[in-house]
C-alpha cells in the first residue's frame, strides 16, 4: 500500500513539473499583413525559440529551410541573391525572415532565446534590412508594410 501510495505521489509530481504551456503563433508573408499561419501551439517552454518553431512549422505543415539558429525560408520565400533588391546604386534591401515574442525583436538567434510565460506571441515575419551607402538603416522591418513588387506581383 505504501509502495502504490508512493508511485502515486512520485508520478503526480513528475506530470505537474513539466514545463509544457501553450503559446500563440502567427507567421506572417512579405505580401499581406494577415497572417497565412497562426495558432496555439503546446510545447515546452524550456526550449529555446528555435526549436519550438522548427515543431510549429513541422506540427503545422508549414514549408521551412532552417534550423534552431534561424530560418532562410519558410512558405518557400526567395533567398540569397533572389532576395536582394537593389534600389540605386548605393542603397538596396535584402530580406530575410525576422522573428519577435510579444512584439519586442531580439537581436540575438533564436537558438539564444526563450518564451517566459503560457500565452506568450511568437511571431514569423518577412523583413527586410536596407543598406545605404555603407550604412545598416534600418533592421527587421515587415516586408509587408511596403509589398515589395519582386515578391508580391
Amino acid at each position: 500500500m505504501k509502495t502504490s501510495l508512493l508511485l502515486l505521489v512520485t508520478v503526480f509530481i513528475s506530470l505537474h513539473s513539466l514545463e509544457v504551456f501553450a503559446i500563440n503563433f502567427d507567421v506572417i508573408g512579405p505580401c499581406s499583413k494577415k497572417p497565412a499561419y497562426s495558432g496555439s501551439f503546446k510545447t515546452d517552454i524550456s526550449e529555446n525559440v528555435g526549436k519550438i518553431s522548427m515543431d510549429i512549422f513541422e506540427a503545422n505543415n508549414i514549408p521551412f529551410i532552417g534550423n534552431e539558429n534561424g530560418m532562410h525560408t519558410i512558405m518557400g520565400t526567395k533567398v540569397g541573391d533572389e532576395a536582394i533588391e537593389i534600389i540605386s546604386e548605393t542603397t538596396m534591401r535584402v530580406y530575410g525572415w525576422c522573428f519577435s515574442i510579444n512584439g519586442f525583436i531580439p537581436d540575438v538567434l533564436p537558438s539564444q532565446t526563450y518564451v517566459a510565460k503560457q500565452n506568450d506571441y511568437l511571431s514569423w515575419f518577412y523583413a527586410f534590412s536596407t543598406y545605404n551607402r555603407g550604412v545598416w538603416t534600418d533592421y527587421c522591418a515587415p516586408a509587408n508594410e511596403i509589398m515589395p513588387a519582386q515578391f508580391c506581383k
